[in-house]
């Protein structure tokens, strides 16, 4: 039995490329004991990637029906990719009190900008980052990763969710230091600021951009060590997208995190539970 799994899942209902059953027969051929699903929640913006409001009620009945038919061969568990969105409230979109998920991963995709009086992306293609940057953010890379910074408290504050996804999403994007430097003070004080508001929260350890050629694992070394000084929890997660990515680059995210001084990580299976190296 793998000892590993990932809750961080995405099938068609949002941005993924497969069924839920295809994801649930691959985990079971992998010797998972568990897998969560948690499409991107619908937001009260026109996203392409995010489910849509009228899909979440087959969202979660397709996966009531996946526990009778797989129940007896792993454990399925429903959450939801839950973004933030500043001046949005997107629980209230879509009636989350009233929705009985296992489990919920808290997210910011998405930051406002005076500038455009929107929303601009952090993460995307190369192509949308930059014009996010440039026409959100005046060009200034420095005033991006400041503004998503804040925009990630004030998610983790509100949602205090069980998961925080990709932390350092703005690098994705700032390959060979393109808008921003995460080496300088400034940075570092904005990471601080952030691991420092975390109350219950497990921080994902990200391999979703390497299952797409993108040498990105979330979050950083540096960032890794500081929630280890800091006894903060984490978790390893693909972030998956298609089925070959299920467990994609675990064997690294193990090698980062020890690196980093953890000895264990931690798997959702009802309740988090601690995985020794």
């Amino acid at each position: 039995m793998n000892r590993f799994n990932t809750i961080h899942l995405h099938t068609r209902y949002s941005d993924g490329l497969n069924d839920s059953h295809e994801y649930i027969e691959e985990a079971i051929r992998l010797g998972l004991k568990s897998i969560g699903f948690s499409d991107h929640a619908p937001v009260p913006l026109k996203y392409d990637w995010a489910m849509k409001k009228e899909d979440l009620p087959r969202y979660f009945d397709e996966l009531n029906y996946m526990r009778k038919v797989y129940g007896n061969k792993i454990n399925i568990y429903i959450g939801l990719e839950l973004d933030y969105l500043e001046g949005l409230d997107v629980k209230k979109y879509i009636d989350f009190d009233q929705l009985n998920l296992d489990f919920v991963i808290g997210t910011v995709h998405y930051l406002y900008s005076d500038w455009i009086d929107g929303f601009a992306s952090a993460d995307g293609t190369q192509e949308r980052v930059d014009k996010a940057i440039i026409e959100g953010f005046g060009g200034d890379g420095v005033a991006f990763y400041k503004k998503y910074y804040q925009t990630l408290r004030q998610m983790i504050t509100e949602y205090n969710p069980l998961m925080i996804a990709h932390f350092d999403i703005v690098e994705k994007r700032n390959i060979g230091k393109k808008w921003f430097d995460a080496d300088t003070d400034e940075y570092k004080a904005h990471v601080e600021a952030t691991l420092d508001v975390i109350k219950d929260s497990y921080i994902e350890v990200n391999t979703g951009a390497m299952a797409k050629d993108i040498d990105v694992m979330y979050p950083s070394e540096y960032i890794l060590r500081r929630c280890c000084a800091k006894n903060i929890p984490v978790s390893v997660n693909s972030d998956c997208h298609f089925t070959s990515a299920l467990l994609f680059a675990y064997d690294k995210a193990i090698d980062r995190l020890k690196r980093a001084g953890y000895d264990c990580s931690y798997v959702f299976d009802g309740v988090m539970k601690k995985v020794k190296f």
